[in-house]
């Protein structure tokens, strides 16, 4: 799923939109121009690039083209983002423990299998997964109640 408006579909403008703003942010104080930085990551998260929209929990599919030398597991989940590293464990564990291959990852890529830990790979190996769901933090925060009509929802 690629393109600003499946992003704003998947996970909603305000969400989208602070995601945006903080890889701008990044580029800003790198020393990018803040205009180059909004055009290079509107266009990058546009595009699909990983560096611009690979965030925590994320769900990662590898791509129907892309084979299993390239990348051996089949569902990432970003278990945290770190500046150009992503900390992701392998989805697929539950359902198949025996389809786990560390072959082709990384050296510090090894733990994959940990589900607690997860493996640290480059954000960029997530350019051979296409990003299948988001739940950003937004979405778990609190909503407040609506008391029933007629109350005032105070003592009652």
């Amino acid at each position: 799923m690629t393109g600003l408006a499946s992003l704003t579909w998947l996970i909603g403008t305000q969400a989208l939109s602070d995601h945006i703003v903080a890889r701008v942010n990044e580029l800003v104080e790198a020393g990018t121009e803040y205009a180059q930085a909004c055009t290079t990551v509107t266009d990058a998260a546009d595009a699909g690039e990983a560096w611009a929209i690979a965030a925590t929990r994320q769900t990662w599919e590898r791509r129907p083209d892309t084979g299993e030398d390239d990348a051996p597991v089949q569902r990432l989940y970003v278990l945290e983002r770190t500046g150009s590293t992503v900390v992701v464990t392998d989805l697929d564990l539950d359902t198949d423990p025996d389809a786990h291959s560390t072959l082709g990852l990384p050296p510090r890529g090894q733990h994959l299998g940990d589900e607690a830990e997860g493996a640290v790979i480059d954000v960029d190996l997530l350019n051979l997964y296409d990003l299948t769901a988001w739940e950003p933090f937004e979405h778990l925060l609190p909503t407040a109640a609506v008391p029933a009509a007629g109350t005032t929802g105070v003592g009652e």
